[in-house]
């Protein structure tokens, strides 16, 4: 179970981590509808949702800087952009 989550995550969600910086380039697999994760970084717990549509939602702790398709964000409480 554990291999498959990582798949998702740093497979298909392309999260990385880099010098502290959180980032995300996620893509849905043409068969897929859909797919979400939770993760814990840094005493925050954040949901990652990813279909036509992707959504990060800080549901516990601080504000967190991040990127997304290389695009620099704050995420308060949460964010939606296009799937590329």
């Amino acid at each position: 179970m554990t291999g498959s989550w990582l798949a998702i995550v740093h497979g298909f969600a392309q999260m990385k981590t880099w010098d502290g910086q959180l980032s995300f380039a996620p893509f849905l697999p043409q068969a897929w509808t859909g797919y979400a994760f939770h993760i814990n970084y840094r005493g925050r717990l954040l949901k990652i949702s990813v279909g036509q549509e992707v959504k990060l939602e800080l549901l516990r702790g601080q504000v967190l800087n991040l990127e997304i398709y290389g695009e620099k964000i704050e995420l308060k409480d949460f964010y939606v952009t296009k799937t590329k």
